[in-house]
């Protein structure tokens, strides 16, 4: 569980840096596709959402079921595109990220374990869960950096 909360912390450490190092984060290859800048808009929401998460699993007395949300309306309804800088959005993402890490850090190991209810896998640990935002973020990061 430390491992997951480290990764993140390195995140958090690197990616503004990295990202504001970029020249191309306002482009979109298609009208239909998120901008690099709208990607980490996108990371910002799941942030929200994930946080979330995490916690009415931790304050819930039954597992709770998670359930997905509208990313690309989440997207268009922060208008991320026109309304951030870029420096903005990462001081959000970068202030979200944070908000979770200090979340997890003083978890205990049956806190890692417990459940939520998922559409697509059934019932997880928050350990999952927290490991699949991770995987996500890197599935983001990935397409901002160009693998």
């Amino acid at each position: 569980m430390s491992d997951l909360i480290t990764e993140l912390e390195m995140l958090i450490s690197t990616v503004p840096e990295n990202v504001l190092s970029l020249s191309d984060v306002e482009n979109k290859s298609k009208p239909s596709k998120w901008s690099k800048k709208e990607i980490l808009g996108h990371l910002c929401d799941s942030a929200s959402v994930n946080h979330r998460r995490f916690v009415e699993i931790l304050i819930s007395e039954e597992p709770i079921e998670i359930v997905g949300y509208k990313q690309d309306l989440w997207v268009q309804a922060h208008n991320y595109q026109n309304e951030y800088s870029i420096k903005d959005t990462l001081d959000v993402w970068k202030a979200l990220n944070t908000q979770i890490t200090n979340l997890l850090t003083d978890l205990n190991e049956e806190q890692w374990n417990l459940q939520c209810l998922t559409h697509d896998e059934g019932a997880v640990t928050l350990e999952w869960l927290v490991n699949d935002y991770l995987e996500h973020t890197h599935h983001h990061l990935d397409q901002i950096f160009g693998d």
